[in-house]
């Protein structure tokens, strides 16, 4: 399949998570443009409520039960909705200006444009999958949710052996594959496609609109820069592969959007505070099951907000000198002090063991610091242009004194990756666990940080630069008349041309850089260390050979395991980090003797193991202990040699116990 031919399935998975948000923001009447800039987050909130709720009634997970399960939240949605309204009536909406709307539709057009081509490029082919570890994972799991019909976060839990997993972006993806019919792996790429080139540049227009104002140039400013971070999206579908946290950070700027506004701190139209409350409070579920970590996240890039927020509550209170004030200042004190309890206590909560990640810092403290400023995280190139108007805008909110939030939020991304990448010290525990230590996912948040200052210094310079410009045509004007029609088409030619340049300034060897980096992540050759292009070949004719019902033993993190994703056939492990019992381990260790020890068939027909795959031992974590009995089959008399690709890639069918 070509990307052209692959472009219905992209604008198909676009729908997934447009549509069913569209209609839920249409029904608690959400005002203009926002209401299609805050869909994909309420369609993944959607999704995420309802692959835990459909479980509960015994409902499978399917397109058709996540569309009436949208429609009949919608209907209540729109009934509460009305309630509220009559106690607590939305304010008058001014409708935005044409302008905008022109404006924002191409920019989101353009921007969603050069990301597909970025990611497009980066992912070879539809079909090509990250050779990667975790890619293994992923790509079972969203056949895990198929089958089972069942999204939950507890269900994909379950299908390793652990207590709940992160599911929002395995949901989204099963539901493109069932409308779709394509196979997980074109699935997969043509989701998180979606997710990059269409609900990360609305989520982002959607913040600076909160942020700066539904400006003409800030509008621009923000198109050009979205698709000009090499930390995000490229870098969440090139390191490890984090396709959650791809989907979660990819809904952190809508969401951090509406808590802004929900605190009454953003520009633009508000709803009535209960609505403002209730809009933020569906965001979370949306948020928390793509990853819990970027909930982490939207919590403390908020916090800033709220400390300012609540100093200009607390500040007239003092000097202290009556009852009430001292009344209310205890009170203040004692909301300040059990809300960083609780944050602390949610924060621990989601941290994962110290044994559990053994991420350090991976560069000294002043490159972490440099990188911070200039937008080339982790080695990456500079983003130039966005850097500058960046610094502009972050001294800008410091000489105005005007929205420091703002800043203070940028302060405490920086922060945090300062400490993942660039400084081993005690407090790097408490501070960076949430996200394993690693610099890697902190470096994809910073762009979230990044975008509102480098929107304000975007924004300060072009009225600087059209102040001056005004000023010099005024003067020239006086000495000759220029027709308004001329002066529109000059204008026009000026914008035009300055718009083509900085497209050309942001993306041109900076992210060539970010999806080259990442191009080499998907490219299948001999020394893949998750699938060669024959063990591709070997996985896509599976089906013929092993009957449905079968289990495939192999280790799985040679690729044997992604058996499973490519052609439904159950394997042993579906993980390499599956939690298994002893059979399995009697399996892994034992299969290829199975005609010499009793015990061993035993397991297998406890297992019902009846093939086995053998890719060797070239694999993505190296040689594993304990999988001996799975490897070099060639020489086992328990087996039978029925298919083959190439010189590595076998399926053997057990026949010493069967």
């Amino acid at each position: 399949m070509t990307w052209w031919e692959a472009v219905p399935f992209v604008l198909l998975a676009g729908a997934v998570f447009f549509v069913p948000g569209l209609l839920f923001s249409l029904a608690v009447r959400v005002r203009g443009l926002s209401a299609v800039l805050l869909a994909p987050v309420f369609s993944v909130a959607l999704a995420s409520v309802l692959s835990l709720a459909l479980p509960i009634v015994h409902v499978r997970w399917t397109p058709l039960s996540y569309g009436i399960g949208v429609l009949v939240v919608s209907v209540l949605a729109f009934g509460i909705k009305l309630a509220l309204t009559r106690k607590w009536p939305d304010p008058v909406w001014t409708p935005q200006r044409r302008s905008i709307i022109i404006a924002s539709i191409a920019g989101l057009l353009g921007a969603g444009a050069l990301i597909a081509v970025q990611m497009g490029t980066a992912f070879i082919t539809p079909e090509s999958i990250s050779q990667t570890y975790d890619n293994v994972f992923h790509l079972n799991a969203v056949r895990w949710a198929i089958e089972s019909g069942n999204a939950s976060p507890l269900n994909l839990g379950a299908f390793t052996g652990i207590s709940a997993y992160p599911s929002a972006w395995h949901a989204m993806t099963s539901l493109v594959a069932m409308a779709s019919g394509v196979s997980i792996p074109i699935a997969v790429n043509v989701t998180n496609i979606a997710i990059g080139a269409l609900v990360w540049p609305v989520g982002c227009l959607y913040l600076v609109h909160r942020l700066v104002g539904e400006r003409l140039i800030s509008t621009v400013a923000a198109m050009i820069f979205v698709p000009a971070f090499t930390g995000f999206p490229l870098m969440m579908v090139d390191w490890g592969v984090l396709y959650p946290n791809l989907l979660s950070i990819a809904l952190l700027p809508a969401a951090m959007g509406l808590a802004f506004s929900a605190l009454g701190v953003a520009r633009g139209y508000r709803p009535s505070t209960p609505i403002a409350w209730l809009l933020v409070l569906v965001s979370v579920p949306a948020v928390a099951v793509a990853h819990p970590s970027t909930l982490m996240a939207l919590l403390v890039f908020v916090l800033p907000a709220v400390v300012f927020l609540a100093y200009g509550k607390v500040a007239p209170l003092f000097p202290v000198n009556t009852a009430e004030r001292r009344r209310s200042v205890l009170i203040a004190g004692g909301i300040a002090v059990a809300s960083l309890v609780v944050l602390a206590i949610i924060w621990r909560k989601f941290r994962p063991p110290p044994g559990a990640a053994g991420w350090g810092a991976v560069e000294s403290p002043p490159q972490a610091i440099g990188e911070v400023f200039l937008g080339g995280a982790l080695g990456r190139p500079a983003a130039t242009i966005i850097a500058i108007c960046m610094v502009v805008g972050l001294l800008r909110l410091w000489i105005s004194r005007k929205q420091l939030w703002i800043l203070g939020t940028f302060v405490v991304a920086g922060v945090l990756f300062f400490y993942a990448a660039g400084l081993n010290f005690s407090p790097r525990w408490f501070l960076t666990g949430v996200w394993y230590y690693d610099s890697n996912r902190l470096a994809a948040l910073l762009p979230v940080a990044m975008l509102g200052p480098a929107v304000i210094g975007a924004t300060y310079l072009w009225d600087a630069v059209h102040r001056k410009i005004a000023v010099m045509g005024h003067r020239k004007s006086s000495g000759e008349a220029i027709s308004g029609r001329v002066r529109t088409r000059r204008r026009t030619v000026v914008y035009t041309a300055g718009i083509l340049a900085l497209l050309f300034a942001t993306q041109y060897g900076v992210m060539n850089w970010a999806v080259q980096h990442a191009y080499y992540a998907y490219t299948s050759t001999p020394t893949s260390g998750l699938l060669t292009p024959d063990e591709t070949a070997l996985l896509n004719r599976l089906d013929t050979h092993v009957p449905p019902g079968a289990v495939i033993a192999g280790m799985p993190s040679s690729g044997t395991a992604l058996a499973y994703a490519f052609s439904g056939r159950e394997v042993v492990q579906p993980h390499i980090l599956t939690t298994h019992g002893k059979d399995v381990d009697i399996v892994n260790a034992g299969l290829k003797s199975a005609d010499e020890f009793p015990w061993v068939c035993d397991a297998v027909h406890k297992l019902n193991v009846k093939y086995a795959l053998d890719f060797g031992t070239r694999s993505v974590t190296g040689t594993m202990p304990g999988y001996g009995g799975v490897l070099d089959l060639s020489t086992s008399k328990a087996m039978k040699l029925i298919d083959q690709a190439g010189p590595d890639a076998k399926l053997y069918k057990v026949t010493a116990c069967w």
